[in-house]
């Protein structure tokens, strides 16, 4: 394992990987001891996935963050087991929490349009994209959502009709919650 590692410091995981017991018995941790733990996507993890990793590095875990965003997908499994918490939904927790306040991914129209409807106007943008023209909404008066799987669908047939439109003359993406959905957009 020490020929594996060499003189890394850092090691990228997730948190199944290093509750396997085999990391111990190859010495891993003899090599590179956990002292400092950041979890991505912190909010799609029930809070009893990180006891045993708590509990495994009680001696040598000297600082956690969690970064993720408790208002996007919650932990995995809580549609079904409505009690499952994120670090995030701790109480005591929270006032140690940061609001990152500033995103780079969307358009800054679209970007403005998630700050109101979701974050209270507290998130602002940066993009390069400024003109509204580049979001549209499509209205389909007669929609309905479909239950497919444990998922869902809807008009899957209209985004279709609307990239053979434009797909030629236009650079667009489609954003879409439902993975059922954007398997039949694909396909």
């Amino acid at each position: 394992m020490k020929r594996v590692i060499g003189s890394a410091q850092i090691i990228l995981s997730t948190l199944g990987l290093l509750s396997n017991p085999a990391l111990d018995e190859n010495g891993t941790f003899d090599i590179v001891p956990l002292q400092q733990l950041v979890v991505d996507e912190g909010s799609q993890i029930n809070v009893f996935e990180l006891l045993y990793v708590f509990h495994k590095f009680r001696n040598s875990l000297v600082k956690v963050c969690f970064f993720g965003d408790p208002k996007q997908l919650p932990p995995y499994g809580q549609e079904k087991a409505k009690t499952l918490k994120s670090v995030f939904d701790i109480k005591h927790l929270k006032s140690n929490s940061y609001f990152l306040n500033t995103q780079y991914r969307m358009p800054i129209p679209l970007g403005n349009i998630i700050s109101t409807q979701v974050y209270e106007s507290r998130l602002q943008s940066v993009h390069e994209i400024m003109d509204f023209s580049c979001v549209r909404f499509v209205n389909v008066a007669r929609g309905t959502e479909v239950k497919s799987g444990s998922s869902w669908m809807n008009e899957a047939g209209v985004i279709v009709h609307l990239v053979r439109n434009y797909y030629r003359s236009k650079n667009f993406c489609i954003i879409t919650p439902y993975d059922p959905q954007r398997a039949e957009i694909e396909r």
